[in-house]
């Protein structure tokens, strides 16, 4: 439908900056998309201007590629014409034109009775499958409004095909961004993911269980920008899901634009069994909190500034509102949970989306959970257990038993 030669690339919160973090932003956002497209085998050329980044290139594969990336918006391929008038009426016309023919290639589409018989539009034996049409400009540092851009053009394409202007609900847009440089044609608006260009926030440390919310609530923190380093407790015998939970970083490391993904793994088994020996019914919070205490020693070592978690509040009884600020009482580093507020249904798409679910939907859950698990923990009781059972020390010694592996490509 357009001969693309470009393709325009928005971005939202990035624009709302000061000039410095603008630019900075910007040229994080252009960096991950050049090595995007430069893996796939894009030939391609960037630059920016004004509010949008453009990737010069002819492969129609430009545009999804740019909407997979974190911090895009949407992208258009788009054609380019010199800014004036008369070339851009003559190149809506065209591409009218070329979408009216594909149109009836497809199959005619439904239209109502009204549009069937207006006198605009197209009879004489002709079954067109487009009968309306919107011209949809905008304009940047050109000698002409907007306005003058939509009439101009939209009687060049009314006169040459015949459609029907229907500004409110029309089968076919035809947008137009007019800027000094060039006036750009297109007719589609392909929804990006949105967020912050990756590597512009900090890095966090991630825990992934293997399970489905894990590395959904990786990829969420990844959306507003930030690299992700990814911690597994190995538990075996009570679960084992270092297969999956290696899987899912190599999935996760597909979005990461160039940056490698840290995975370690530490063995927590000798501190599963002495917490269940002693305190049976708060085994999962107390497993957590010794969890947070070794993460927060590998926090250090990954120059990360916050823990990730998978949860989502009141999924499962270790996840009330009571046993979180008991498990995560006095532990000393932020702890973020981009999941809290969703369902399970919408976790599930979003993994989907990702690429993990398929990874992570056979995963067993972990046997050492009690069948009355404490649901309403006291914070004090938490406490006086972990001081009771020496945590801190045994997260001491358990962390100095990490393994490490990078994931994914480098740029």
């Amino acid at each position: 439908m357009i001969s693309q030669d470009v393709v325009l690339v928005r971005y939202g919160e990035i624009a709302l900056k000061e000039s410095w973090t603008r630019q900075s932003w910007e040229r994080i956002l252009k960096s991950n998309i050049a090595f995007c497209l430069h893996k796939a085998g894009v030939d391609h050329r960037i630059s920016g201007n004004a509010g949008r980044i453009f990737i010069h290139s002819s492969d129609l594969r430009a545009a999804g590629i740019a909407t997979q990336i974190f911090g895009v918006v949407s992208a258009s391929s788009a054609r380019t014409v010199p800014p004036n008038l008369d070339d851009i009426s003559r190149a809506a016309v065209q591409t009218a034109e070329n979408a009216m023919a594909g149109a009836v290639r497809s199959g005619p589409v439904a239209c109502s009775e009204s549009v069937a018989r207006s006198d605009s539009v197209i009879s004489s034996g002709s079954d067109p499958a487009i009968w309306t049409f919107a011209i949809r400009p905008r304009r940047f540092g050109v000698p002409f409004s907007s306005g003058e851009i939509g009439r101009r053009a939209g009687e060049a394409v009314r006169l040459a095909t015949g459609a029907a202007v229907n500004l409110n609900d029309p089968q076919l847009e035809i947008f137009i961004e007019a800027r000094r440089e060039g006036a750009y044609i297109f007719t589609d608006v392909v929804p990006g993911l949105g967020g912050l260009p990756l590597g512009s926030q900090g890095r966090m440390l991630a825990l992934i269980s293997g399970g489905i919310d894990s590395p959904v609530a990786a990829w969420m923190m990844m959306r507003r920008g930030c690299p992700v380093s990814l911690l597994h407790f190995d538990s075996r015998p009570f679960a084992d899901s270092i297969d999956q939970s290696k899987r899912c970083a190599e999935v996760l490391a597909e979005w990461s634009c160039g940056r490698k993904i840290n995975f370690i793994t530490i063995p927590i088994k000798r501190g599963i069994e002495k917490i269940q020996m002693h305190h049976p019914r708060a085994t999962c919070i107390l497993c957590r909190r010794l969890m947070y205490r070794i993460a927060a020693q590998v926090m250090e070592r990954e120059r990360a500034l916050g823990l990730v978690t998978g949860y989502s509040l009141g999924q499962v009884a270790s996840q009330t509102a009571e046993n979180i600020l008991a498990e995560q009482a006095a532990i000393g580093v932020p702890v973020y949970h981009p999941l809290i507020a969703m369902d399970k249904l919408e976790i599930i798409n979003l993994a989907r989306k990702i690429g993990t679910y398929d990874v992570t939907a056979e995963t067993k859950p972990c046997t050492a959970v009690p069948s009355k698990p404490m649901t309403r923990a006291r914070r004090e009781e938490i406490l006086l257990a972990e001081e009771e059972l020496d945590l801190v020390g045994i997260a001491r010694s358990l962390a100095a038993e990490a393994t490490e592996i990078g994931i994914g490509d480098c740029a």
